[in-house]
């Protein structure tokens, strides 16, 4: 499954210095800048996968993947699943700190960790 790939890997993650919220509708909005570095646009698909008290979040395709796919829409954010706001206890107006993987040729692109 995903999640093996990205904790075992080498990955270092950069602090963005950049946070977002879950808002009432449970979706969180991914900053502009980091949208379009990335190349997140509308209906790009997206894997979430929780790990410990965080949320990685990838754009590269699994096959037969079991993680929770979305998509983001188009205001740039995504709809946090209920399996995972159970998982980790999240509330509307729960913050994240935004990391980005430090090699982009890594499976995971970013690290959404609760603050």
């Amino acid at each position: 499954m995903g999640t093996d790939s990205c904790v075992q890997s080498s990955q270092e993650w950069i602090d963005t210095n950049l946070t977002c919220k879950m808002n009432k509708a449970y979706a969180v909005t991914i900053p502009k800048k980091l949208r379009e570095k990335l190349g997140l646009e509308p209906m790009s698909p997206v894997i979430l996968v929780v790990d410990n008290q965080s949320i990685l979040l990838s754009t590269k395709s699994i096959d037969e993947s079991l993680d929770i796919q979305s998509h983001i829409n188009d205001n740039g954010s995504f709809y946090m699943p209920k399996e995972i706001r159970d998982q980790l206890i999240l509330a509307p107006g729960t913050t994240f700190r935004i990391r980005v993987g430090s090699d982009p040729a890594q499976f995971c692109e970013l690290l959404l960790e609760k603050v």
